[in-house]
């Protein structure tokens, strides 16, 4: 498997493609919208700490980390799709992209580039308040008050990310 680095040179031609074309579309403002209210009602569901459930309640766990990957998600299709203006046709970025001198593998490092930063700050934010009240409510805390988060907010959709990036570098 070859392991692609970020070439600088493409990422600027990548992100002024964006700043560019995207910036005033007015689906991106509703993408936001609804991500930021998807993220910011599962953050209720995600901070309650794994030592407060049996065992047949972590449905409630898996749903709050399944609306912040449906936010995320959200937010990441911005850089997916576009729908022009006056014909309100969606065309996906990759075929907007196709006659950019820039590499497909450089299109999926900025789009997990995109996404990677409020993955982070969104699981410390959670691991924060999970231990949190842990410690407080229990005196001790789970192992899977650490490993859930990172697994399902930062692992997870930085490899949807990157198999969506590789199905589309195998159709250029």
């Amino acid at each position: 498997m070859k392991v692609y680095k970020a070439d600088e040179v493409e990422q600027e031609k990548i992100r002024e493609f964006f700043k560019k074309e995207t910036t005033y579309f007015p689906n991106h403002v509703m993408l936001k919208f609804v991500a930021c209210i998807l993220v910011f009602v599962s953050f209720f569901l995600n901070i309650i700490p794994c030592l407060e459930y049996e065992k047949d309640e972590y449905v409630v766990v898996i749903m709050g980390f399944m609306l912040f990957a449906f936010g995320i998600f959200e937010y990441a299709s911005k850089y997916s799709v576009f729908a022009e203006p006056l014909t309100k046709k969606v065309i996906s970025i990759t075929e907007l992209t196709r006659y950019l001198p820039v590499n497909a593998a450089q299109l999926t490092i900025f789009r997990i580039k995109r996404i990677l930063k409020p993955c982070i700050i969104a699981a410390v934010v959670v691991i924060a308040f999970r231990l949190l009240i842990s410690f407080v409510a229990h005196g001790t805390a789970s192992i899977l008050d650490v490993l859930l988060p990172v697994g399902f907010m930062i692992v997870w959709p930085v490899l949807v990310e990157l198999t969506r990036g590789v199905s589309i570098s195998r159709t250029w």
